[in-house]
């Protein structure tokens, strides 16, 4: 029995945010950006020294898949690279206003998202659902390779 709870919790968490990122990829549809695509948008803009090689360690996918969805990133104007000033062999991935206003497009639209699905909780059943999840988050203590 408890090995089936444990396997339903991570469905369950899986499904919710698979749900949230399929809502937004719709809403989002005719600004050619796919789901992962935003994702990456979010990534760049929340660490200012973004490489490709982060990018690929952070999302955990193939170099050929990263560097396609870049370059149709910065085809489409919403990313650009900058030579590093640490180091000049390589490039820092930036978003431009376009891609930003992605961003915050996105953000709106799963904040809609969870808004609705939080309307079955009441205030304490939320408060205790976020408390929750922000302990199991912090509780994985995988290091991150990039950060010094």
């Amino acid at each position: 029995m408890e090995d089936h709870r444990l396997k339903r919790f991570g469905q369950l968490i899986y499904f919710v945010n698979t749900k949230i990122d399929e809502i937004t990829g719709i809403e989002l549809a005719d600004y050619n950006v796919s789901r992962e695509q935003i994702y990456m948008l979010e990534l760049i803009q929340n660490e200012d020294n973004m490489t490709q090689k982060k990018l690929i360690f952070k999302m955990s996918k193939e170099q050929t898949a990263v560097s396609r969805s870049i370059k149709k990133l910065a085809e489409f104007g919403y990313i650009t690279k900058v030579q590093s000033m640490y180091d000049l062999r390589s490039t820092v991935l930036k978003l431009t206003p376009q891609g930003q206003e992605i961003v915050e497009m996105a953000d709106g639209i799963k904040a809609k998202v969870v808004r609705s699905f939080m309307k079955e909780l009441n205030k304490t059943e939320s408060e205790e659902l976020i408390n929750i999840l922000e302990k199991i988050y912090h509780s994985f203590s995988i290091r991150d390779p990039f950060k010094f």
